[in-house]
């Protein structure tokens, strides 16, 4: 790990818990579990497809999923904002990060490696904001909304890599999804670490893997 320059970090999952998301978020959005649910699914079917930029991703998100809902499009496109950005924001407030996430991030920058996030879903800064981790030196927030491609399309991983200013092959992914962060992060060249979500602080393993590199 000593030659690594950056390291990527997914959000939804392994930044915070989603596990603890759940069910606040739940409550949250009662009586919209429907559209909560199609969304999701859609946002899945549409991996593996790229598209002109993000705005062209939400617009077909929104045209599929307000065919099933059977509601107007833009109607449906306001409603999965309001969902998976308004929200989700709201209640990762209360959430907050996995209480490990700083000290590894500070740990990384502290070491001169670059920051970055890769999401597939929503405005990152603002879930940043949101749990508290906005204030750190991001090099990088590339969230498939912006992009038009959602992971394990390897072009968000290279956009990553050029923003942080750090050869592919010097990048770190870390996420909690190996068809999605694993074999994305590959597939561009880059390394990767899939963390396992269910553990007490999974991030844990970042911050020793430089610990012991520092030794």
């Amino acid at each position: 790990m000593n030659d690594i320059g950056a390291v990527t970090f997914d959000l939804d999952g392994t930044l915070y818990s989603s596990r603890a998301l759940k069910r606040p978020l739940l409550w949250a959005t009662f009586p919209r579990w429907r559209t909560l649910r199609v969304g999701r699914r859609v946002r899945e079917e549409l991996r593996g497809q790229r598209f002109v930029d993000g705005a062209a991703l939400l617009q077909k998100e929104a045209e599929i999923a307000a065919e099933r809902l059977e509601r107007n499009v833009e109607v449906t496109k306001q409603a999965l904002h309001r969902l998976f950005d308004v929200d989700v924001c709201r209640v990762l407030k209360r959430v907050g990060p996995r209480p490990e996430a700083r000290a590894v991030l500070e740990r990384l920058v502290a070491r001169d490696i670059k920051i970055a996030v890769i999401s597939d879903r929503g405005s990152i800064i603002d879930k940043l904001r949101a749990i508290g981790l906005h204030d750190l030196p991001w090099a990088a927030l590339i969230s498939a909304d912006d992009v038009g491609a959602l992971k394990p399309d390897p072009m968000l991983f290279l956009r990553a890599a050029e923003a942080c200013g750090v050869d592919v092959g010097r990048v770190l992914h870390v996420g909690d999804r190996q068809d999605c962060d694993g074999d994305g992060a590959v597939a561009a060249g880059c390394r990767a670490l899939i963390i396992d979500p269910l553990q007490a602080a999974p991030l844990d393993v970042v911050r020793s893997l430089f610990t012991e590199v520092s030794s």
